[in-house]
C-alpha cells in the first residue's frame, strides 16, 4: 500500500491496492507446470504505441470523454484534495475538437471551464447537502468532497453527471473526539456514496441533483457504532464508472464495494458491483437498481450491494455485527461458504484438496506438508479442482529469489486460481498476515474477483460489450442485463491498465461509448495513454471475434453486394437536394450502398476495425455528414449526404494522440428487442462513429439524432437489391 498522498495529491492510492497487487503478482505467475493442463491462455494484447496527456489534464478520478449537443468535444476531470485550500477542489472541462487537440492545444486552443468544488464554500457542487432544499440527505460533518465523473448529455442539452462523494471523514474518530474538520480531512479515511449532478452552462457550474447509490450497511448512510459494532466498517459505493447502452436503453454505473478494518482503512476485502437505471428515466435520482443475488433486486439508495462477475458465480456477503465476509454458492456436487481468514503468527494454513486429502503450508519456510504423510508435496504444489467453483486451484511454494543481491520474488505460497474454460488467471502470494478466503467445511480455498473499476464500451468488431479495468483482463459479454456472464477474451498489455481508467475509440477520439478492434485506455491518473491491438489467439481459449452484421435475408452482410438502406422503412437515397432524402424504395432508381469495412489502424494483417464506409454504388461517394468543421458534423440535427471519401484516422504516436478519422464512418450497432441480450439480433441502428448519433428521417432530410431506446424509426435494415 502507498502512503498517503500530500494534500494536494489525495491519497486514493489504496482504492487501487487489491487490482494493482494482482497485477504485480501476475508478473511473477507460476511455471506453466503448476498450471492445470486442461486450461487455455487468453491472447496477450500489446501495446502499439503510448503517449502521455499534457499537462494540467491528470487529476484523481477517471475522465470523461463526451460531445454536447453541439457536436462540440468535452473532457472532464475532477480533483477534491485533502485539504483546506478552496483551490484545490474543482471540476474542469476541457474543449476542443477532439481529444488528441485537447492535449495538444493545453495552454492554447483547448478551452478550460472550472467549476468549484470546496466543500465548505456556499455555492458548490456539494456544498451542505444536508439542507438542500429538494434532495436533503445526511451529512454529519458537511464535509462532502465531491468529483463529477460520467457525463451523459441529454436530448434537451442539459449535462447529467455521476459524483463519487467522500464524506463523513475520520469516522472512528482517530485525530479525537474534538478534531476538527480540517484534521478530520487530512487523515483521508472517509465514507462514500455516489451522487447525481446537472449542468446547464457546460460545466461551469454543477448543480447536486439527489443520491444515486448508497450502502445498506451504513445506518442512514452515517458510519457509527450501531451500524457496525464489531471491528469492520463498509466504505460505502465508489470508483464508480458511466456506461450508456442505447442498445438496451439503460443507463449502467460500475462501482466499488469495500469493506475495511477499523479504525482507519485497511481493506479486508473488495469487489465491483453494478447498478442499471433506464434511459427513459433521465438519469433521476431513485430510478437505479442494484445488481444482488442473480436479480437487478435492490434499490439504489440504501439497497443491499451485490457483486458481479464473481468467481464461480458465488453471492458475497457481509453481517458487520460479526465482522463475517463469504463468499456462498453450490456447485454440481457441493456447496460452500468460503470465509475469509488471516494468515496467522504460526504462518501456517490448513487446506484441503477435492478429495479431501489434508496438507499444511508454512508461508515462512516455504514448504507444503502431506498431513497424512508428513512428507512434502511433490514439486512443494498441490493441485486440483473445486468442485463448487469449477476453478483450479494450484498451491506453490515459492523461495525468495534475488537478482544482484536485489529480491526479485518474494517466498510464500503462491495461490493460482484458473478458470479451465477460457483460462483467465490469478495469483497471489500468502504470507504473514495476508488475508485469503476458505470453507471451513471442506477447507477449499478461494480467490474473489478482484476490484476491477470497469470502463464498458460497445465493441463494434465483436458487436458486444468490452470491458477493460484494473485487473489486467478483457472481458466481453453479449447481456449487460446477466452481469455474470462477463468472458475474458484476451490480456492487457503492462501498463495499460493504471489508476483512473477510461476506453477511448482511437478512430474518432470523441467517443467513449463505443470501441472497434483496437482502442485507447486513458489513465487520468498519471496521463498516460497506450492504443491497445488485439491479438488474435490460438483458437483454443475464448477470444474476441468479427461480428458479421445481417441483411433482411439472414445472410452475412457483404462488401461485395448491394443493399436498399432503410431508416424506418424509409429509403436512403442520394438522388435529391442539399441532403439525402427517404423514398419508399420501390423505385428502381433508389440508391443502392456497398459496406466497406475500415482497416484497423494497429491490424498487422489487414483486419477489420468493426466500422464500416457506406459507399453509394452508383457513383462510389460515401455516406458522410455535412458541416463547416467537426462540431457542426457531430451536431444533433446534421444533415447527411454524399462526397468524396475522407481520410482514415491516424494512429497514436509518442508526440500525440494521432488524429481522427473522416464522419463517413459508421458502425451497425445491435438492438436488444427481448430482454437485454444483444445475441441473435439482427435489428440495427447505423451510428455515426464520431458523433454516436443515429441516422433517422425528420423533416423531409436524413439527419443524425440522438439514439432514442425503443424508437423503431430509428432502426436500419439491408436489402439486395
Amino acid at each position: 500500500m502507498k502512503p498517503h498522498r500530500t494534500a494536494d495529491r489525495k491519497a486514493r492510492w489504496r482504492r487501487l491496492t487489491p487490482a494493482l497487487a494482482a497485477g504485480a503478482v501476475l508478473a511473477l505467475a507460476l511455471p506453466a507446470a503448476a498450471q492445470a493442463d486442461t486450461a487455455p491462455t487468453p491472447p496477450q494484447y500489446t501495446a502499439a504505441g503510448s503517449t502521455t496527456l499534457k499537462g494540467g489534464l491528470t487529476s484523481d478520478i477517471a475522465g470523461s470523454a463526451y460531445l454536447g449537443k453541439d457536436g462540440q468535444f468535452h473532457w472532464t476531470n475532477a480533483l477534491t484534495a485533502y485539504s483546506t485550500s478552496p483551490g484545490s477542489a474543482w471540476a474542469r472541462t476541457f474543449t476542443n475538437t477532439d481529444m488528441g487537440a485537447v492535449s495538444a492545444g493545453m495552454g492554447t486552443t483547448t478551452q478550460k471551464a472550472q467549476a468549484p468544488a470546496y466543500y465548505a464554500d456556499a455555492g458548490t457542487i456539494c456544498y451542505q447537502l444536508d439542507k438542500d432544499p429538494a434532495f436533503p440527505i445526511p451529512s454529519p460533518q458537511q464535509d462532502d468532497h465531491c468529483d463529477v465523473i460520467g457525463v451523459w448529455v441529454d436530448p434537451q442539452g442539459t449535462w447529467h453527471a455521476l459524483l463519487n462523494d467522500e464524506f463523513q471523514f475520520d469516522p472512528w474518530q482517530t485525530k479525537g473526539a474534538n478534531a476538527t474538520i480540517a484534521d478530520k480531512v487530512s487523515t483521508g479515511h472517509h465514507n462514500n456514496r455516489i451522487l447525481l449532478a446537472t449542468s446547464k452552462d457546460e460545466g461551469a457550474s454543477w448543480q447536486y441533483a439527489g443520491p444515486a447509490l448508497t450502502s445498506a450497511w451504513d445506518d442512514d448512510q452515517v458510519i457509527d457504532d450501531t451500524a457496525s459494532p464489531g471491528q469492520s466498517y463498509p466504505f460505502g459505493n465508489s470508483g464508480c464508472r458511466l456506461f450508456i447502452d442505447y442498445s438496451t436503453g439503460y443507463f449502467y454505473i460500475t462501482y466499488n464495494v469495500k469493506i475495511y478494518k477499523k479504525p482507519a482503512s485497511s481493506t479486508l476485502a473488495s469487489w465491483t458491483e453494478m447498478a442499471r437505471a433506464p434511459i427513459s428515466g433521465g438519469m433521476a435520482s431513485g430510478t437505479w437498481q442494484k445488481w444482488y443475488d442473480g436479480a437487478w433486486s435492490q434499490p439504489g439508495i440504501g439497497g443491499i450491494d451485490g457483486n458481479v462477475n464473481s468467481i464461480g458465480g458465488l453471492n458475497v456477503s457481509y453481517d458487520p455485527t460479526t465482522d463475517l465476509i463469504a463468499w456462498k454458492g453450490s456447485g454440481d456436487t457441493a456447496s460452500a461458504s468460503y470465509q475469509a481468514a488471516k494468515v496467522g503468527a504460526d504462518h501456517l494454513i490448513a487446506f484441503a484438496d477435492a478429495s479431501g486429502r489434508t496438507y499444511t503450508a508454512n508461508t515462512l519456510a516455504h514448504t507444503i506438508v502431506d498431513d497424512a504423510t508428513g512428507q512434502s508435496a511433490p514439486d512443494r504444489t498441490v493441485s486440483y479442482r473445486d468442485p463448487v467453483t469449477g476453478q483450479d486451484l494450484t498451491l506453490k511454494a515459492v523461495d525468495d529469489k534475488y537478482e544482484n543481491g536485489v529480491k526479485v520474488v518474494t517466498g510464500g505460497i503462491y495461490v493460482t486460481q484458473t478458470d479451465p474454460a477460457t483460462g483467465a488467471a490469478q495469483t497471489v502470494d500468502l504470507i504473514t498476515n495476508s488475508a485469503y478466503y476458505k470453507d471451513p467445511v471442506s477447507n477449499h480455498l478461494y480467490l474473489p474477483s478482484a476490484n476491477n473499476e470497469s470502463a464498458i464500451s460497445y465493441n463494434a468488431f465483436s458487436g458486444l460489450y468490452r470491458i477493460v479495468g484494473y485487473d489486467g483482463n478483457v472481458y466481453e459479454t453479449a447481456d449487460l442485463g446477466n452481469p455474470n456472464s462477463w468472458k475474458v477474451v484476451g490480456l492487457m498489455p503492462a501498463g495499460s491498465n493504471g489508476g483512473y481508467l477510461t476506453s477511448l475509440d482511437n478512430g474518432s477520439l470523441t467517443n467513449q461509448n463505443v470501441t472497434g478492434r483496437s482502442f485507447l485506455t486513458i489513465s487520468d491518473l498519471n496521463g498516460k495513454v497506450v492504443d491497445i491491438a488485439q491479438a488474435a489467439g490460438d483458437g483454443s481459449a475464448a477470444v474476441s471475434t468479427e461480428y458479421a452484421p445481417r441483411d433482411t435475408a439472414g445472410d452475412a452482410v457483404s462488401a461485395d453486394a448491394a443493399y436498399v438502406l432503410r431508416v424506418g422503412g424509409k429509403a436512403v437515397t442520394a438522388n435529391r437536394g442539399p441532403g439525402l432524402d427517404g423514398g419508399n424504395g420501390a423505385a428502381t432508381g433508389v440508391s443502392t450502398w456497398k459496406l466497406a469495412p475500415v482497416k484497423d489502424v494497429r491490424g498487422s494483417n489487414g483486419e477489420n476495425s468493426g466500422f464500416y464506409r457506406l459507399v453509394d454504388a452508383a457513383t462510389g461517394k460515401d455516406l458522410q455528414v455535412t458541416g463547416s468543421g467537426a462540431a457542426a458534423q457531430r451536431a444533433v440535427d446534421a444533415v447527411v449526404t454524399v462526397g468524396a471519401v475522407q481520410a482514415d484516422a491516424q494512429p497514436l504516436t509518442s508526440a500525440g494522440l494521432g488524429t481522427p478519422g473522416g464522419s463517413d464512418q459508421w458502425y451497425l450497432q445491435r438492438v436488444a428487442t427481448e430482454g437485454t441480450s444483444l445475441d441473435g439480433s439482427t435489428t440495427y441502428r447505423l451510428v455515426n462513429r464520431n458523433s454516436g448519433l443515429a441516422l433517422q428521417y425528420v423533416n423531409e432530410r436524413m439527419r443524425l439524432e440522438q439514439q432514442a431506446p425503443g424508437d423503431a424509426t430509428q432502426y436500419v435494415t439491408l436489402t439486395v437489391r
